[in-house]
């Protein structure tokens, strides 16, 4: 094996053992005894812990739909406008496309107070929708795919209207497909991002814990605590899941904006 490939694996090494190192020890605190564990899985999953009143399943679903909405509608609404940005004559689509990057300066942190407010207007408070629609909008999402769009060569959407392919046409035929990677690059970083949110679902939810999700249930379980281990491990495991599935699109996407 060459000095430098050899290298490259111990570089590996060292950022897989710090990866896995708090998981490890966050496993070692239990009692790895298949009844004890069993048992504590099913009380964890049935009740929760701490001050919460919903049990683990049930927090696992309002984050999968915290983070499947936010990555899919995400996705979705940053994908049309940067067709709209790139493919149509649109008057003053630079200033545009400056004010939608100028967003990404302003992430919901810093603008809790008014969208909760409107939030509150439009009444969707205390539900789902309320979670993941106003977190919806990305600056980043419009960069990246506009970046991509730009690659496509522009004569193959010219020969695709001169053989008569309307643009719904165009889009499903031949921009999805070749911008796939990228796609399925970008929900799987979304998707993490949505599981990861923690001060706007809890701002949302003001009178109930009916929406409450697993990294909110960590912090009613407490850091120490056995429920908290369990909750953590299993908050552990979905975000994973996207990025295992698509990591030849992640690896696709990463190579082509490299080169």
């Amino acid at each position: 094996m060459k000095a430098g490939r050899l290298v490259d694996h111990i570089i590996l090494l060292l950022g897989a053992a710090v990866m896995t190192g708090p998981v490890l020890l966050l496993i070692a605190q239990l009692d790895l005894r298949p009844a004890a564990l069993a048992a504590l899985v099913s009380e964890v999953w049935q009740s929760g812990a701490g001050g919460s009143a919903l049990g683990a399943g049930t927090m696992l679903w309002n984050s999968l739909l915290l983070a499947f909405g936010v990555a899919a509608i995400k996705c979705g609404a940053s994908f049309a406008a940067a067709c709209a940005l790139v493919y149509w004559r649109l008057p003053g689509r630079e200033w545009i496309y400056a004010v939608i990057l100028l967003s990404m300066f302003f992430p919901i942190e810093t603008r809790i107070l008014p969208t909760f407010a409107v939030t509150h207007q439009l009444g969707l408070l205390n539900s789902h929708w309320g979670m993941i629609l106003p977190i919806t909008a990305s600056g980043l999402g419009v960069l990246v795919f506009r970046q991509a769009l730009q690659q496509i060569p522009i004569e193959i959407i010219h020969a695709a209207r001169i053989d008569g392919a309307g643009p719904l046409r165009i889009i499903v035929d031949i921009v999805v497909p070749l911008t796939a990677p990228m796609i399925g690059a970008l929900f799987a970083i979304l998707f993490v991002l949505g599981w990861n949110q923690y001060v706007w679902p809890i701002m949302i939810n003001t009178t109930s814990q009916e929406h409450d999700t697993l990294v909110r249930g960590i912090a009613y379980a407490g850091a120490g605590s056995k429920s908290g281990i369990v909750l953590a491990l299993m908050a552990l495991v979905p975000p994973v899941i996207p990025v295992v599935l698509l990591q030849r699109q992640l690896t696709r996407a990463l190579t082509t904006e490299l080169k």
